[in-house]
């Protein structure tokens, strides 16, 4: 660090502006670029994945790599070791089901257009599998597979790059990963990262980009008796450089800087002091669940002078005791500037949405120095294929069909040029639905009579809805069974109070029939499978109370041959769905729906079937007479729930 010439406390002290700043300048045609640049690009992804391999005779599949995989025409380098926090600090809010243990990964170039798999370091050092290797920087989180990385401008501290770069493995409790947690058991550690990791500006002075900065203690406090170590940080230092010739635009700061320090270069060091304390061990229990760590932001507006060719920005800087000496510092973002004639690309944004819902992009806001008509062309999830086709409009309704935390690409070209420009879109998760739910059986009913010739019955089968089927018998000379006439296959709810109605008139039946005696009846529940259940009545010309008849009872016929639940599924997006039946005597029952109808969902995975529906059909028989209580949870495959009741008496 230069030496102050000047401190200034709460203002901001701005040396001229010269002309043109042309230092430190970036490469118009670099034969490589930085990971960060080509994540704040949207040209590289990071995800967990399953890898399988032989540990000890033994085939097992493990979430232990980590894929980087990039779409930029050049090679990506991790020149330091890169830290990758899940869920970032300046990410959506976290979704235990959808992070994963912070990582660190090595130094390695990705080629370009190709990709590179990590595996986890304590199995590459002990051969079961190949360099590279990445590290764990979080001790009590589970790692998952398919999850993807918001990459920050994080790097490793610099008192841990020779904890990672001393591999060994002298036993399970003297290696390189258990070195690395002892670290953070006992030191202090702040990571700090600084954002946006690239952007664009066309050059003239005046041109803006909006700054954040965050800084993260990753220690944890630890109650083993052998620990006594504080590794809370008091009164540390945030530092961040204003380069010469830039400044901060007036009322920008999210919270002023404690020292402002114009150094002998013009340039200006902004020093905030903040208490970043540890996290908890005993907060860290439920190893689903990420670390609950402490994060401080800090933003401003800087303010270009004119440029006429890319600059790397300086790097933030963590200083735990605000000795001078920085412990960890960030990416420099870079600033490109394109070279005379080249469009500027902007992707607007930041965008945010639901998914199975349309979000708006618009690029209305890129330009051409020479004002040629513009093309564009957009990549709504950053993974190197374009979505749309290229179109003279600058915006597109882009859908979503699953969640998303990532960034969306426009490539803008003026015939001659090509620029390109990314913007961050996140993309909520929408709990599922139950549209539906009813218990229902499936009969045909058969009626037969005996007794006096040419008397009739009606059967009616009615529900809380109305009239489900309907029939007539006219007794003929005969035995019951050839006195019989059946109903098709019904299928009805047994939730809407089912009733079979029996109704005799005899004082309006041919004159051949005599009212008197007993007339015999009988209702025939007939199943799909050919069982029968057989209900009697009589009725007595003589004593009209008898000429109507009621079976109320049916639910309970087909409690032990089988009650059929269905539901009605819905998400709004393209997520797998998990139906789970309690029936209310002790027993369940799981149901999974892929969207694809083949298998899982992967994270964030786009294109799916959405809305998805999908109709939930069950069969339970009891062995009791009940009442019994029905719940249904859905569940969709980021977590979201929901749940429904349907209830089943034969009382």
């Amino acid at each position: 660090m230069s030496a102050a010439v000047l401190l200034l406390v709460g203002a901001v002290v701005v040396a001229g502006v010269a002309p043109m700043f042309r230092s430190p300048i970036r490469s118009d045609s670099p034969e490589s670029m930085s990971l960060w640049e080509a994540a704040g690009r949207g040209l590289v992804t990071v995800t967990v994945v399953n890898e399988t391999y032989d540990r000890n005779g033994e085939m097992v599949t493990l979430p232990v790599g980590i894929e980087v995989n990039s779409s930029a025409e050049v090679p990506v380098e991790v020149s330091e070791e890169a830290l990758l926090m899940s869920p970032h600090p300046l990410g959506s809010p976290p979704d235990p089901l959808h992070t994963t243990q912070d990582a660190v990964l090595t130094a390695r170039t990705i080629p370009a257009g190709g990709s590179v798999l990590y595996s986890y370091g304590e199995e590459v050092i002990q051969g079961y599998l190949s360099e590279p290797a990445w590290w764990c920087s979080e001790e009590f989180q589970f790692v998952q597979a398919d999850v993807a990385f918001r990459i920050g401008g994080e790097t490793l501290p610099f008192a841990l790059r020779p904890v990672v770069g001393h591999e060994h493995y002298d036993g399970p409790g003297d290696n390189t990963q258990t070195d690395v947690w002892t670290h953070l058991r006992t030191q202090a550690t702040v990571v700090v990262g600084k954002e946006p990791l690239w952007t664009q500006l066309d050059g003239s002075a005046g041109q803006t980009i909006d700054v954040t900065i965050d800084a993260t203690n990753i220690a944890v406090f630890t109650f083993e008796d052998g620990i006594t170590n504080d590794v809370n940080v008091t009164h540390g230092a945030i530092e961040d450089d204003v380069p010469a010739g830039w400044s901060v635009k007036v009322g920008s700061y999210s919270t002023p800087p404690d020292e402002i320090v114009e150094n002998g270069d013009h340039s200006h060091t902004l020093r905030w002091f903040v208490d970043l304390p540890a996290a908890f061990e005993s907060d860290s229990n439920d190893p689903t669940d990420p670390t609950p760590y402490e994060t401080v932001t800090r933003s401003y507006t800087l303010v270009s002078p004119a440029l006429d060719a890319g600059v790397d920005l300086p790097r933030a800087r963590s200083d735990v005791d605000s000795d001078g000496s920085a412990d960890a510092a960030s990416a420099p973002p870079a600033v490109e500037v394109p070279s005379t004639g080249a469009p500027i690309a902007n992707a607007g944004g930041p965008y945010s949405g639901r998914e199975g819902g349309m979000v708006h992009l618009d690029a209305s806001g890129s330009s051409d120095p020479e004002g040629d008509p513009l093309q564009f062309r957009w990549d709504f999830t950053g993974d190197g294929t374009f979505d749309t086709d290229w179109s003279s409009s600058p915006a597109v309704d882009a859908g979503y069909t699953d969640d998303f935390s990532g960034t969306a690409v426009v490539e803008v070209t003026d015939g001659s040029h090509v620029a390109s420009a990314s913007a961050m879109v996140t993309i909520a998760n929408v709990d599922p639905e139950i549209r539906r739910i009813d218990a229902v059986a499936q009969a045909s009913f058969r009626i037969e009579m005996a007794g006096e010739k040419w008397h009739d019955l009606n059967f009616t089968l009615s529900s809380d809805s109305g009239v489900v089927t309907s029939m007539d018998l006219v007794r003929h000379p005969g035995g019951p069974r050839t006195q019989a006439n059946t109903t098709k296959t019904v299928t009805f709810s047994l939730t809407e109070h089912p009733s079979a109605t029996l109704l005799y008139t005899p004082q309006d039946d041919p004159v051949n029939g005599r009212p008197s005696g007993d007339n015999p009846a009988w209702v025939v529940l007939i199943l799909p499978d050919g069982q029968e259940r057989r209900m009697s009545h009589n009725f007595n010309t003589q004593h009209p109370a008898t000429w109507t008849w009621s079976a109320d009872d049916l639910v309970a016929s087909f409690l032990r041959t089988g009650i059929t639940f269905r539901a009605g599924l819905h998400d709004a997006g393209s997520d797998d769905l998990l139906a789970t039946w309690e029936f209310g005597d002790g027993t369940s029952a799981i149901q999974t729906f892929y969207n694809d109808g083949v298998g899982a969902d992967p994270a964030q995975s786009q294109g799916g079937r959405a809305p998805f529906d999908m109709a939930a059909v069950l069969v339970h028989g009891y062995t009791t007479e009940g009442p019994f209580v029905v719940t249904l949870t859905l569940q969709d495959d980021d977590g979201g729930l929901a749940t429904a009741i349907v209830s089943v008496d034969s009382g």
